[in-house]
């Protein structure tokens, strides 16, 4: 069962692996546009949705900070569902954007803060997405400062999928097919990090 912050029963206190699944922006914040008009907000929900069928698949339970039926979360209330439910890892999915006049620019990054577990965390789901999407430049894994991996207590990582206003990224985030890849490649590098703990 995927579950979002508003539909939680009590038996998901008992399952051994829960990982909050924080898709980025929503409500009146619809975060970055692309070229095409394509919004950050409707291709992270979606691949935030898709990345919970997949954890679920394999045991996993997820929980999603917003969902189709309440989209307006503040980032405080995500923060805290991952504290107060104790998951094993929080993950925060984005996508990119620049000025519209550079095309050029493209490519997947992915943050952490300190721990050295989010480090891990952000190198495998890195790792699978650069696989799950031939010839998209790595931006790298690098620290960042953002409130949703900065404020919380567990395992954290920010990824940024792509660049709405690349010429390479763009078009592929429009597609379902492509956003499918990348959902599952962020699946499986949270199963690689959960093996390895």
């Amino acid at each position: 069962m995927v579950v979002s912050l508003y539909s939680i029963p009590l038996s998901i206190l008992s399952s051994p692996y829960k990982v909050v699944i924080d898709p980025g922006h929503g409500g009146p914040d619809p975060g970055a546009i692309g070229t095409s008009g394509l919004r950050e907000t409707d291709v992270v929900l979606d691949l935030g949705l898709r990345v919970a069928q997949f954890l679920q698949g394999k045991g996993v339970q997820p929980i999603l900070t917003r969902s189709l039926e309440r989209s307006d979360v503040d980032l405080p209330l995500r923060v805290n569902a991952a504290n107060h439910f104790g998951a094993t890892a929080f993950i925060s999915i984005h996508a990119n954007a620049v000025n519209l006049s550079r095309p050029d620019v493209n490519g997947i990054e992915t943050f952490y803060c300190q721990n050295p577990l989010s480090h891990h965390l952000a190198k495998e789901i890195q790792r699978c997405m650069l696989r799950a999407s031939p010839k998209t430049p790595n931006r790298g894994v690098r620290k960042g400062r953002f409130f949703v991996i900065r404020r919380t207590r567990i395992p954290s990582t920010l990824l940024e999928t792509g660049f709405l206003t690349g010429n390479i990224d763009g078009p592929r985030l429009a597609t379902p097919e492509h956003r499918g890849r990348i959902a599952k490649a962020i699946a499986n590098g949270i199963m690689n990090y959960i093996k390895d703990l």
